[in-house]
Parts: structure tokens; C-alpha cells; sequence
């Protein structure tokens, strides 16, 4: 069938009978899901909000309906177990309009409850069939279990923002899917399914099956990715050597505090190389290239604390370590450096594979710090830093997981690994898929507290700042200088003439705001006002000590 003939059956179906032509369920259907997953991520309060009243209002409206039902019904049946089930409902309901932190928080812990109970079943049962095949993917399938229901038990409220942000990221990233196959079917008129009829699953698949890129262009990238043979000798040493002048670059970077300098050493780093090797490999069922792209990173890892462990030995600290702005922004990673490097993920799997965007791979090298962290690690274990070094050493295991699970999926959609092959490996890709999604929940927990911290720390900033101005308002004559949190201790700079306010209404104001006891201390610096005005000649004293 040639191409004209093509584009009348098309028009011959439903969708072909709608203007314009290109307008059929698939990309209404995408076009949806960015808009529903973009107005999430775009109005998160308020969709939390709209989310937690809706399910409230099901639960009410499920439970009265059921309470109405079972009590017409005239023979007894489960009519009391019947009528528990209805209030109870309408009482989790009512509790969730009128106490949503409360009762998410208590829904949150019964699930996690539940999680942790189901996953060691499933560990103790993986444990006693470990001569079976399968019983590794159960074990990692059990620790998931275990590891996420922690999360849930710990953190409610951030599991439940972090599920709905990840709902509406998923959803703008298959919509988007969605969308292009939707157009691609009438417009390029490649051999698809019926996106009529199709289902989600099966335009997804049928997406991947027209993305493969094809074995020549496989093997090219496998080229670039892994340190195979032919050349693989000179493969390893320009690696290597790369690896080692880049984290000596970086790392007298740190010393000097020298941002260009450290950005170049980023330029030229090529630990990159073996984590997308290793998403590469987990997604095509390669375990040996999976495995040997692990012992690279880790390798290279060891030698990079060794390394910048040596030069911080010799090279002398023009900068105190705990005042160098390169050392301090990487020591306390928070969950938006994983947002970054699970973007950084995404961008270096896809400009990996598509030749347009390949130039760009710097670019992600300098937005994802690898290098960096470990020049960092290196130094501040020599100085005896050990709370530094493991902040610093997180930040790179952050970033190391959270490109692996991002490369994995961009590999996945964008036809590098070939339908067939993952389905051939679909119990070793789940497998690994699952211990990355394990160990990004263990390094998110850490992460999820310190950003909690800063946002907790942020609000209580804002709020003293406010308290204090407004309990020195009837002191015109007084002013206000720093306001300075940390923890439960306010300190608070005053000056001016005036008498300060009582103390013991700041502080019981800032123990109200803050839900906790707070421990206040005021520091009154006296002010001496003096005008001296040239046409009178002399000089006038308006205000003393006070």
C-alpha cells in the first residue's frame, strides 16, 4: 500500500473525519494528561488541597450511601458488620475535611504498617527459596517494601507530595509520549496500531518498537559507553588519565574557591561515562557490562578520595575549609540535588542516543557535580571533617542513582533497548530497576530531612522576623539590626535610644509561632543621636545612652 492510499484509510476512520485530520483519541488524550500533570506540579497547594477535600467528600458521600443502603435492606444478613463499615467510613471522611495533616498522617502510618509487614514476609520468603531463580527479584522486592514503608512511617507528608509530583511527571512524560504517536500515526503514516481502538499500554509498546534505533546505531553507542575491545588498553588509560588530571583540577579549585576552575574540571570528567553505561546495560539485560561499568565507577571513585586526599595533604589551605563556598555548598545535600541529577539523568541517556542533541553532554556534565563531591570528600577527611566528607560523599551517591533510574527510563522510551530484549530480560531488568529504586529511597531519606530542616528553619526565619519587628512598633526610636535562628534560640540586635519592650512578650510570641519553646536573647546596642546644623553653628545632642 503506497502512501496515498495510506492517508485515505486513514481518513476513513474516526478520526480521519475530524478537522484537523491530526486530531484523534491519542493526542486528546496527551494533550490531557500534560495539562492535568502541569497543573499539578504547577499549583501543588492547591491541588493537595483539592485532593485531600475530594477524597474527604468520597469517603463521606461512600459511607452515608452505604449507611442508607444496608439500613433499607430487609433481611439482617451483615447488617451490623455493614453498619460499622458505613461509619466508620463517613467518620475517616469527616476526620480527613476537618484534620487533614492529622489524618493523612495516621492513614500514612497504617499503609507503612502494612508495607513493612508485606515486605519482610516477602524478604523471610525470598530467604527460604533462594536456591529458585527468581527469589533475587523477590528479595529486592522486599526490601523496596520494607524501605518505602520506613519513608511512609517517617515522612507521611513528603511521600504523599512526593507520590502526587511523581503521578503528574509521569503523566506529562506518557502524555507527551502520547501526543507524538498520536501525530506521528497521520501524519508520517508508519505502520501503527489503530489509535481508534488502541489501548495505552499498546500504543506505548508500539511507540517503542517505531523509536528503535537500530543495531548499527546501538553498537556505535555501546562503542562510546562501555571499554570493550578493539582498543579497549587505550580506552581505559585516556579514562583514567582524564579522571585523575580532572579531580586535581577540581580539587585545587576547591582550595583556591575558584568556581571557573572547578566548572572546567567538570568540562573534562568522564565519570559520566560508566553511570550511563550502567543504565545502558540494566536496560538491555547486559549483567556483565552492568557489572563491569559498576567497577569503573567505583574504582574511580576510590581513586578520586585517594587522590584529592594526597593534595590536600600537601597543598596548603588558602581558604579554611569550613569557610570555602565550594566545600560548604556540597556537605548538605537536600532532595532538590536529587531532582537536578535525576534531570541530568535524562538529558545525558538522550543525548546519548539521539545525534542532534550529543553535543550537549557537556552541558549535563556541569549540571550534575560528580567530580566535585569527591575532591571534597577527599579533603575534608584529611582535615578530619567526617560529618563533611559523608555529606559530600551523599551528594555523589545522589547523583549517581538518580542519573542511573532517570537513564534507565529515557533508554527505555527512546528505543535503545529493543522491545524484544526487555522482554527477554524482564526479571534482570525489574531486578535492577528495583535495588537503584531501593537505594534512592535510603539516600532520599537523609536528603528529604535536611531539606525539611531548611524549609522549617526558612519559616521560622520569616516568622521572628516579623514578630520582632512588630513587638518593637511602639518604639519608633528603636531599630531593628539582625534576627538570627538556629534551632530554638532566637538572638535578636537592637539599636537606639529607647528601652527595649518586655522580653518575655517576644518570647512568648515566638513560642506560640514556633509550636515549641523558644530560648530568646536580645542585644540592646545604646544610640547616641546628634544634629549638627551649619547656618545655627553648632552642634546638638538630642538623644544619650539609654
Amino acid at each position: 500500500m503506497n502512501r496515498k492510499d495510506r492517508i485515505e484509510e486513514a481518513k476513513s476512520k474516526l478520526s480521519g473525519r475530524i478537522e484537523p485530520f491530526w486530531l484523534n483519541p491519542a493526542t486528546i488524550k496527551g494533550t490531557l494528561a500534560i495539562l492535568g500533570g502541569g497543573t499539578i506540579l504547577a499549583f501543588p497547594s492547591e491541588t493537595l488541597l483539592i485532593l485531600r477535600t475530594v477524597l474527604g467528600l468520597t469517603l463521606v458521600v461512600s459511607g452515608a450511601s452505604d449507611l442508607w443502603f444496608h439500613l433499607r435492606r430487609r433481611e439482617a444478613g451483615h447488617r451490623v458488620r455493614d453498619f460499622v463499615e458505613g461509619v466508620l467510613t463517613v467518620g475517616a471522611g469527616l476526620l480527613f475535611l476537618i484534620f487533614p495533616t492529622e489524618t493523612l498522617r495516621v492513614i500514612m502510618t497504617i499503609i507503612g504498617i502494612y508495607f513493612s509487614v508485606r515486605g519482610f514476609t516477602i524478604v523471610i520468603g525470598a530467604i527460604r527459596a533462594r536456591t529458585k531463580g527468581a527469589w533475587g527479584f523477590d528479595l529486592v522486592r522486599g526490601l523496596f517494601f520494607i524501605v518505602f514503608a520506613g519513608f511512609m512511617i517517617v515522612l507521611p507528608s513528603s511521600v504523599f507530595s512526593g507520590f502526587i509530583a511523581a503521578l503528574a511527571a509521569a503523566a506529562i512524560v506518557v502524555g507527551g509520549v502520547i501526543l507524538s504517536y498520536g501525530i506521528r500515526a497521520h501524519t508520517e503514516q508508519e505502520d501503527v496500531v489503530d489509535v481508534d481502538v488502541a489501548s495505552l499500554s499498546a500504543m506505548l509498546r508500539d511507540w517503542m518498537l517505531l523509536q528503535d534505533v537500530g543495531d548499527p546505531r546501538r553498537e556505535e553507542i555501546d562503542d562510546t559507553l562501555y571499554f570493550e575491545q578493539p582498543d579497549r588498553t587505550n580506552k581505559l588509560v585516556a579514562w583514567w588519565v582524564m579522571l585523575l588530571l580532572s579531580v586535581t583540577i577540581a580539587t585545587f579549585g576547591i582550595l583556591q574557591d575558584s568556581t571557573a576552575v572547578v566548572i572546567g574540571a567538570m568540562l573534562i570528567a568522564p565519570l559520566m561515562t560508566p553511570i550511563i553505561g550502567t543504565a545502558a546495560g540494566a536496560v538491555n539485560g547486559h549483567p556483565a557490562r552492568v557489572t563491569n561499568s559498576l567497577g569503573m565507577i567505583v574504582a574511580g571513585v576510590g581513586a578520586s578520595i585517594g587522590l584529592a586526599f594526597v593534595i590536600g595533604a600537601w597543598a596548603p589551605q588558602l581558604i579554611p575549609l569550613s569557610a570555602n563556598t565550594q566545600v560548604t555548598s556540597r556537605v548538605s545535600p537536600n532532595i532538590i540535588d536529587m531532582g537536578i541529577a535525576l534531570a541530568a539523568g535524562a538529558a545525558g541517556a538522550f543525548a546519548s542516543v539521539n545525534k542532534r542533541v550529543s553535543a550537549s553532554i557537556a552541558g549535563v556534565a556541569i549540571a550534575v557535580a560528580l567530580v566535585p563531591p569527591l575532591g571534597v570528600v577527599g579533603l575534608t577527611l584529611h582535615a578530619g571533617m567526617l560529618s563533611d566528607a559523608f555529606g559530600a560523599l551523599l551528594l555523589f551517591l545522589t547523583n549517581l542513582v538518580s542519573i542511573v533510574l532517570a537513564a534507565m527510563v529515557v533508554f527505555a522510551l527512546t528505543g535503545f533497548a529493543p522491545v524484544s530484549r526487555m522482554k527477554e530480560n524482564a526479571n534482570e531488568i525489574k531486578r535492577v530497576a528495583l535495588t537503584v529504586s531501593v537505594a534512592a529511597l535510603i539516600i532520599a531519606i537523609p536528603l528529604a530531612f535536611t531539606v525539611t530542616n531548611v524549609l522549617t528553619t526558612a519559616a521560622h526565619q520569616s516568622s521572628a522576623q516579623k514578630t520582632t519587628e512588630k513587638w518593637l512598633s511602639d518604639s519608633p526610636e528603636l531599630e531593628l539590626n539582625r534576627v538570627v535562628v538556629n534551632g530554638t534560640n532566637v538572638a535578636v540586635i537592637v539599636t537606639g535610644p529607647d528601652k527595649i519592650p518586655p522580653i518575655e512578650d517576644l518570647e512568648t510570641t515566638l513560642t506560640d509561632s514556633f509550636g515549641k519553646p523558644v530560648t530568646v536573647r536580645v542585644e540592646h546596642i545604646p544610640a547616641i543621636v546628634i544634629t549638627y546644623s551649619d547656618a545655627e553653628g553648632e552642634t546638638r545632642t538630642e538623644a544619650g545612652n539609654s
